[in-house]
C-alpha cells in the first residue's frame, strides 16, 4: 500500500461520516417536528372531542335532586321555578296541561315535531336545577276529527283548558277533542320522539340538555268527569278525557310501550286519580281489569285537593289499598297535594304538615304541592288571589327540611 494515500483515504472516510451524521440529524429533526405536530394536532382533536362529549354526552339527574321528595306544579312557559326553590323543593310537574301536548307540538301527521316551547320549558327549569315530571297529552284536533265518533269527543266551549279560555296565562292549551288517538302509529311515533329528545343518553338529545326527563305521566285525571263523577253544575268547566277506563287502559299500554321504546330507563306514571273515594278509585279498578294495564306503569299516582277534608295523608293509604287489591306494590307519588282546610296561614300550614307527614308515613315517595301561598284559601284557582304577608316559603322550607336528607 502506498503510504502517501493513507491520509487521503482517512479524510474521505471522515467526510462520509459527517454526511451520515448530518443526514441522521436531519431525519431525526424532521421526525421530531412531525411527531410534535401530530401530537399537538391530536391534543387539539381530543380537546374538541372532550368538549363535544360535555355538550352532547350522557347526563343524569343529580343525587341532590333525587334525594328531595318535594315539588310544585309549574307556572307556565315562562316559569323558571323560583317559587319551588324558595320553598325548598327540587321538582316541578309540567302540567296540566304543560306543553307536551300532541296538538301543540305537531300540526299534522307529516309535519315535523316542533320542540321550540318544550325546549324552552326544559331550559327554564334547568336554570334552577329542577327535576321534571311531564304530562303527555294524546290529543290533536287534526287527528281526532278522523274518529267516527268525533262529535262525542268534543268538550264544552266553556272548558278552561281551551286556549280561548286561558285566564291563568299558561301559554299552553288542550285541544277541543279529547279521546284516544285515531292514528295510533302516528301518536306512538310522536311519544317516542319526545322521550328520546330529553332522555339524556347523548343520542339525538336536545342541544345543551343539562337535566334529563326520566318521569312521564300519561295524561291527567281521566276519572274526573267519568260517569257520575262530574261535580254537579261543573261538568262543562274541566274535562280532561271523554272516554272511560277501558279506553284509558289502551292509552296507558300504548303510551308506556312508546315511552320505553324511546328510553328503556324511563319511569311511567299512571294518571293521577282525582281523589280517593270509590267514584274515582273504581275507574282505576276497571283500568286494571284490562289485560296488560297492571304492568303498563311504574309509579302509582293520586291527587288530594282541599275538598278531601277527611284524609290526613293526601289519600295515599286509600290508593295504596286499592293497588293492593290487584297485587300491585308500585311506588306512589302525590302529584297534586293541598290541605287548605283553614282560614289562616297558620291553620293551613298545620293541616299541610299533618297531611305531608301522613303521606310520607303511608309510603308516598314524592309530593307536588299546588299552592305556594299557605294563606290562599280560594276554592276556584281561576279567581284572582289576594296579596299575603304570610311567610309561606319559610314554612315550606321548614317542613321540607324535616324530610330531606
Amino acid at each position: 500500500m502506498n503510504q502517501e494515500s493513507i491520509p487521503e483515504a482517512s479524510t474521505t472516510k471522515k467526510s462520509k461520516a459527517w454526511v451520515w451524521i448530518v443526514l441522521i440529524i436531519t431525519i431525526l429533526g424532521a421526525g421530531g417536528y412531525f411527531a410534535y405536530q401530530y401530537y399537538n394536532s391530536g391534543k387539539t382533536d381530543r380537546s374538541k372531542n372532550q368538549t363535544a362529549e360535555v355538550i352532547s354526552g350522557p347526563v343524569t339527574i343529580s343525587e341532590k335532586i333525587l334525594a328531595n321528595k318535594f315539588g310544585w306544579l309549574g307556572g307556565g312557559i315562562e316559569d323558571t321555578g323560583e317559587g319551588i326553590i324558595d320553598g325548598g323543593g327540587k321538582w316541578v310537574r309540567s302540567g296540566p296541561p304543560g306543553v307536551f301536548v300532541w296538538d301543540m307540538m305537531q300540526k299534522s301527521k307529516d309535519a315535523k315535531i316542533d320542540f321550540t316551547l318544550s325546549d324552552q320549558v326544559v331550559n327554564n327549569y334547568s336554570k334552577n336545577e329542577l327535576g321534571m315530571l311531564v304530562n303527555i297529552w294524546p290529543f290533536a284536533d287534526w287527528d281526532q276529527k278522523n274518529l267516527t265518533n268525533a262529535i262525542d269527543c268534543k268538550v264544552s266551549d266553556n272548558d278552561e283548558m281551551l286556549l280561548k279560555n286561558d285566564k291563568k296565562g299558561r301559554g299552553s292549551y288542550l285541544p277541543q277533542y279529547r279521546c284516544n288517538p285515531s292514528d295510533w302509529t302516528a301518536y306512538q311515533k310522536f311519544v317516542t320522539a319526545i322521550v328520546e329528545r330529553y332522555d339524556g343518553d347523548g343520542v339525538a338529545d336536545m342541544p345543551g340538555l343539562k337535566i334529563p326527563i326520566k318521569y312521564w305521566e300519561v295524561m291527567n285525571e281521566p276519572d274526573l268527569q267519568y260517569g257520575s263523577n262530574a261535580p254537579v253544575g261543573d261538568s262543562d268547566r274541566l274535562t280532561f278525557y271523554k272516554q272511560g277506563p277501558v279506553e284509558y287502559a289502551e292509552l296507558l299500554i300504548k303510551t308506556n310501550e312508546s315511552i320505553k321504546a324511546g328510553d328503556a330507563d324511563a319511569n311511567v306514571l299512571i294518571s293521577g286519580a282525582a281523589g280517593a273515594d270509590d267514584r274515582m278509585l273504581d275507574f282505576y279498578r276497571q283500568v286494571f281489569a284490562v289485560t296488560g294495564a297492571k304492568t303498563a306503569f311504574d309509579i302509582g299516582n293520586v291527587h288530594c285537593i282541599s275538598n278531601d277534608r277527611e284524609t290526613k295523608d293526601f289519600n295515599v293509604l286509600a290508593y295504596k289499598k286499592m293497588l293492593a287489591e290487584f297485587g300491585l306494590t308500585n311506588p306512589i307519588w302525590v302529584t297534586e297535594a293541598e290541605a287548605m282546610y283553614g282560614t289562616t296561614g297558620d291553620a293551613n300550614y298545620l293541616s299541610t304538615k299533618t297531611s305531608t307527614t301522613g303521606a310520607i308515613s303511608a309510603g308516598a315517595e314524592r309530593i307536588f304541592f299546588t299552592r305556594y301561598d299557605l294563606d290562599d284559601s280560594r276554592t276556584d284557582m281561576s279567581q284572582k288571589g289576594t296579596a299575603s304577608t304570610y311567610p309561606s316559603a319559610e314554612k315550606y322550607r321548614e317542613l321540607i327540611a324535616s324530610f330531606t336528607k
